[in-house]
């Protein structure tokens, strides 16, 4: 695996935002965007976790950039109408039946999905420089970078425009608008505990229900482990219910989205 650390991918009032860059020894099929957890206001993009879900990711022949965003920001530090659209889509999020903390809906959140749709529109433009062979990408978001991932790849109409993403994968997150979800939208998994204190497991039913009722490409699944960090692990190291790994789920969704080359007959 190669490494390239520390890579601005943009500066927001002075304040340079950073990409770690994994790479296969070879070229690589496609990009996994890794966003980090922490709730909109902590957290960060490196640590042992990362590393070894680079390690999977480049041993499948994929690049793996895990970025940093905006953490904490103000209402404020939006425009005007970007706030509003806000406001509304909150509002809506609560009507829907959506449990979910009011810090993860708000500016924070805005600025996180912007942040992540801007680090995926600077790999799509450096594939050639990167020796990544096309620039079809994914998203894979833990917790609080799940629900900007989600939000990126099925986007409400009434907040600004970012690059969409060509799959995503969502670890213990929530689908905070399901409003926004199409027949044609990318694929994507949903993985969450059937217990976890910091997103509800209540709202997982809820994302079923939408992405069956909107005819989307979104496989929502309930993995056996507890907490919330147990949607990683079982990703890492479990089997779904039909005995499936919840990796080679994965895998089947990037080679639907073109990242990875289509299984061997047979295979």
């Amino acid at each position: 695996m190669r490494t390239h650390e520390n890579i601005v991918y943009l500066e927001r009032h002075g304040t340079p935002l950073a990409l770690d860059l994994f790479l296969p020894d070879g070229p690589a099929t496609g990009t996994v965007i890794h966003a980090h957890g922490g709730g909109f206001f902590k957290g960060g993009r490196k640590g042992e976790r990362t590393t070894r879900l680079a390690e999977k990711l480049t041993g499948e022949g994929l690049a793996m950039a895990a970025v940093s965003y905006r953490l904490g920001t103000p209402m404020q530090a939006l425009d005007a109408p970007t706030r509003r659209a806000v406001k509304f889509n909150r509002q809506r999020t609560q009507e829907a039946g959506i449990s979910i903390a009011n810090r993860l809906t708000g500016s924070a959140f805005e600025a996180a999905r912007q942040d992540i749709g801007t680090a995926m529109k600077y790999i799509k433009n450096n594939t050639e420089r990167f020796d990544i062979k096309q620039n079809k990408t994914a998203i894979m978001g833990i917790s609080a970078g799940g629900i900007a991932g989600l939000a990126l790849a099925y986007p409400s109409q009434n907040l600004p425009v970012c690059p969409r993403p060509d799959a995503v994968i969502a670890l213990g997150a929530a689908l905070m608008q399901p409003w926004a979800l199409s027949h044609d939208g990318p694929h994507g998994m949903l993985i969450h505990s059937h217990y976890d204190r910091v997103i509800s497991p209540d709202n997982t039913p809820l994302a079923k229900q939408a992405a069956e009722q909107a005819n989307a490409p979104l496989l929502v699944l309930t993995c056996a482990r507890k907490g919330h960090n147990a949607p990683t692990q079982a990703l890492l190291e479990d089997d779904a219910p039909d005995g499936t790994p919840y990796w080679s789920f994965m895998l089947d969704i990037f080679r639907q989205a073109e990242l990875l080359s289509p299984s061997p007959a047979g295979a």
